[in-house]
């Protein structure tokens, strides 16, 4: 009987002491998180996701546009692209290599931005401002262009008098994203300018072709506007979420006919110097035809 009862003292004694034990464990796991949490900053109940590791992507151009309380900019690449970026808190802003805030992004500066997909929409991982004052962009058309003496004359969209920019040997051109020579930049050439110094005296660092005259084109999108009387009407280009102005003065009434506001299309136009001239329409009802060659 006293053996029997001493067995019992210890059985009990050893349930006693194996109770406590979870607890402990539980308590080791709340500080870990909570040690976690410390040393990383993140909060799962409060911040964003962190950002996968995607394809990164180098975007640089003008903001046309900038909403902070919707997190988007609209950016006018330096090709003449259009781009629709989104961005948040997890967005790093820098300015001249420090850090900044999306309040100090303002529309006509120049930036550059790393994107990548977050889900089907384009996001800045990175914003960088270039603010110094000897760099600059231009948009326009060429006037004059003297290879041989290095001088480009432009006529910029927002300017009543043109631009006089000089061409060196470290000048970059660019023909649908080709390298070209200057000498392939003709008069009358739709253009961006990428410029250090200023806009009068400034050196061309990169210049964009975006339509040469004489050069062929293919758009594909929807009709947005038809003045039939003017023999006018635009297309909302589908590759590149541009519109385009197009004249029908090379046209018959037999092929115009057809187009209808919000109707889709095939046009293939030739740059005169002034307008795209549409030489060709062919209506489409399917949305998947290529756009903008």
């Amino acid at each position: 009987m006293p053996f029997i009862a001493f067995v019992a003292v210890l059985a009990l004694a050893a349930l006693t002491s194996a109770q406590p034990i979870q607890a402990p464990a539980a308590s080791s796991q709340k500080s870990n998180q909570a040690a976690e949490k410390e040393r990383s900053g993140y909060d799962p109940l409060l911040d964003l996701p962190p950002l996968a590791q995607g394809r990164v992507s180098l975007v640089g151009g003008t903001v046309a546009k900038i909403d902070p309380i919707a997190e988007r900019l609209e950016l006018h690449d330096f090709g003449g692209g259009k781009t629709d970026i989104r961005f948040d808190v997890r967005t790093q802003v820098l300015r001249n290599g420090a850090p900044a805030a999306v309040k100090d992004i303002r529309p006509g500066q120049r930036v550059y931005v790393d994107t990548m997909l977050n889900g089907d929409q384009v996001f800045a991982k990175s914003i960088r401002l270039e603010t110094g004052a000897d760099q600059g962009d231009a948009r326009g058309q060429v006037v004059t262009i003297d290879p041989a003496r290095g001088i480009l004359e432009l006529h910029e969209e927002i300017a009543r008098e043109p631009f006089r920019f000089r061409l060196s040997k470290e000048t970059t051109v660019l023909i649908d994203g080709r390298r070209a020579a200057p000498a392939n930049v003709l008069p009358g050439a739709l253009v961006t300018i990428v410029f250090v110094g200023g806009a009068t005296s400034g050196v061309a660092r990169e210049i964009h072709v975006l339509a040469n005259p004489g050069q062929h084109f293919t758009f594909a999108g929807k009709i947005t506007f038809l003045d039939l009387r003017l023999k006018r009407f635009a297309i909302l280009n589908r590759s590149d979420g541009q519109t385009y102005d197009i004249a029908l003065s090379q046209l018959g009434t037999g092929q115009s006919r057809g187009l209808r506001v919000g109707s889709e299309a095939i046009v293939k136009a030739v740059f005169n110097g002034k307008n795209y001239e549409a030489q060709n329409i062919e209506m489409s009802t399917s949305g998947n035809n290529q756009a903008r060659q």
